[in-house]
């Protein structure tokens, strides 16, 4: 989604920091105390222990937008190269291979992408279906894990272990891609000449 909001990270943990705070030019800072709610009776090791799942979380899910930028990235490139094949090409059995090609490709790594974020539903556009995928499962999993007050409970590391599981399961098939398919694909692209200049025609009257 585009966003113009950056989104927030895992909550800090009680204690003193340093804030500061710039803007047009201008820097302010000040020492400010965090601490935990006084209603509550939480022990520095369940605040340690959501603390670091949450990083944890974090940082899945920072690997895995990673991989879903360059996989829109490769499909970007794909797509573009089918619109300079187009363009340059003329319309011969190269050309119809070389597209059946980047049609390939192209539905591959919309595939990959689905693993991470979902299959589009057609029936609405852009909108994904609601089923588990990596996004999903981690944020469950970053959901229970930012709710407990009193510590990483049996739930929360079940919901950590799948979210792992389906993330490094992505991330396999992914790399494998990346590995077999990719540069298989970038070799014969690279094969085929394509020109901006069209062929000329020498203009002569009787």
């Amino acid at each position: 989604r585009e966003s113009k909001r950056e989104p927030g990270g895992v909550a800090v943990k009680p204690g003193n920091y340093r804030l500061v705070m710039s803007f047009d030019g201008e820097t302010s800072e000040e020492m400010i105390v965090v601490k935990s709610d006084p209603r509550l009776e939480v022990s520095e090791k369940s605040i340690s222990e959501v603390y670091e799942a949450g990083q944890k979380i974090e940082k899945w899910q920072q690997t895995a937008a990673d991989a879903v930028e360059q996989l829109v990235q490769s499909k970007n490139t794909s797509e573009n190269f089918a619109e300079d094949l187009k363009q340059n090409l003329e319309d011969t059995a190269e050309r119809k291979l070389a597209l059946k090609s980047v049609d390939s490709i192209t539905r591959r790594l919309e595939e990959h992408i689905a693993l991470f974020l979902g299959k589009v539903d057609d029936r609405q556009g852009i909108t994904r279906n609601r089923e588990n995928t990596v996004m999903t499962r981690l944020g469950t999993a970053s959901s229970y894990v930012r709710s407990r007050q009193n510590g990483i409970t049996k739930t929360e590391e079940i919901l950590m272990n799948q979210a792992r599981e389906e993330l490094q399961a992505a991330l396999n098939k992914t790399n494998k891609f990346y590995q077999e398919e990719w540069p298989d694909f970038k070799a014969e692209i690279k094969q085929i000449e394509m020109s901006a200049f069209k062929e000329t025609e020498i203009f002569e009257i009787e």
